[in-house]
């Protein structure tokens, strides 16, 4: 039976990491923009929640990264998934939009499709079934009725991959948040420190960028350390665990929110791959990208992932233009011998920039998220309809 034509349309949105939450605040207020009735219920964060989303549990405080860490909360998880389709069930949305968070969104979307045969799925930032696992297509090719990426290449990666599923790139939402008007001069002495979005993430890399921060320190008096967390909660989670590391011997302050005005003061980022090494690439700050996950995860990982490079920027070049220290590569004196030679040396500095600067022009022009919100009250409007 057709939904009621004076009904307003109803959209689920699943977001569980800092960044599809933000990617997820900007497509619900160009939503709203375009059709101010649309109502959105469903899980993400704070900004989700914030831009209106009617949420019934904020995941990104239970995001997580790797095998092993998500068989710790499997349970959790587990609970979380069966509180979603209870309120799909309930709602019965027009549409469903997962947000990036593939571990939990793919193993979700053969129930959402079960239970909402007649609702839209769209999934907005594809999984990087083209750097591992390729065979999760199939789930996305079942599953899904419309795929948005983000990053150029991946339509015609798609088109091969999976022919007849519908795919359409949309631009890097990140483009949206970047105000050049916001930039400052960069300070040869400053230094950002990133060490990711998840407390996990925080959890190993900070102590490492900490000590990497000290040998610095020591050896070139006058720097200036920047730490920057998505939020106010690993905020206080990385200064909780900076409390019990040695004292710093430079200057030191912190923020909240990767924005222009924090990062371009900097001439160099030390940052976890992810969102916040592209923020970085945005704003035009060398960076050398660090990561390091369970043992187990590691392992796994070796075995399925079939790119080169961890970061995003060397996977778009197809080659090494950001320095990479991974796993038992990323250590404190390693990462701080990398950085003092980049800070020393302006003119390697100048040819990164230039080479990411080429990278980036690749993404498109801004107005993601005004794009996707087209395509998704679109799809919603079908259903309804239909």
């Amino acid at each position: 039976m057709s939904a009621k034509p004076d009904r307003a349309l109803v959209i689920l949105m699943i977001a569980g990491e800092p960044s599809g939450d933000a990617h997820g605040a900007e497509l619900i207020l160009a939503m709203k923009e375009r059709n101010p009735r649309v109502r959105i219920i469903g899980v993400g964060g704070p900004k989700m929640a914030a831009a209106g989303q009617e949420q019934l549990i904020d995941l990104t405080p239970h995001a997580v990264l790797g095998l092993a860490e998500v068989i710790r909360k499997y349970w959790k998880f587990r609970g979380f998934r069966e509180q979603i389709l209870d309120l799909a069930r309930r709602e019965r949305p027009d549409a469903v939009v997962l947000i990036d968070f593939s571990g939990f969104n793919l193993r979700i979307s053969p129930a959402l499709r079960r239970d909402l045969p007649g609702a839209r799925i769209v999934y907005f930032i594809s999984p990087q079934v083209w750097a591992s696992r390729a065979g999760r297509v199939k789930t996305l090719q079942r599953d899904i009725d419309l795929l948005l990426s983000i990053l150029p290449f991946e339509k015609e990666w798609y088109a091969k991959a999976a022919p007849g599923f519908r795919v359409e790139w949309v631009g890097h939402p990140a483009l949206d948040r970047i105000r050049k008007s916001e930039f400052a001069e960069p300070n040869p002495n400053y230094v950002a420190l990133l060490p990711g979005s998840r407390r996990t993430e925080v959890e190993k890399h900070l102590p490492v960028l900490w000590e990497a921060a000290l040998i610095m320190g020591r050896n070139q008096p006058g720097l200036k350390f920047v730490l920057l967390s998505p939020s106010e909660a690993i905020q206080s989670f990385s200064l909780r665990l900076l409390s019990r590391l040695p004292a710093p011997n430079f200057a030191f302050e912190h923020n909240v929110g990767y924005a222009a005005s924090h990062l371009s003061r900097c001439s160099l980022a030390i940052v976890a791959s992810g969102t916040a090494s592209l923020e970085c690439a945005l704003v035009g700050i060398p960076q050398i990208v660090v990561y390091r996950v369970h043992p187990l995860t590691y392992a796994v990982g070796k075995r399925v992932v079939t790119v080169k490079f961890l970061s995003i920027i060397n996977v778009m070049a197809g080659e090494r233009v950001l320095p990479e220290f991974l796993q038992d590569d990323l250590t404190p004196n390693a990462v701080a011998q990398e950085a003092l030679e980049l800070l020393n040396h302006p003119q390697r500095r100048e040819a990164m920039k230039r080479r990411v600067s080429e990278i980036i022009a690749t993404l498109g022009e801004p107005g993601a998220s005004k794009r996707a919100a087209e395509a998704v009250l679109a799809e919603a409007a079908l259903a309804k309809v239909g």
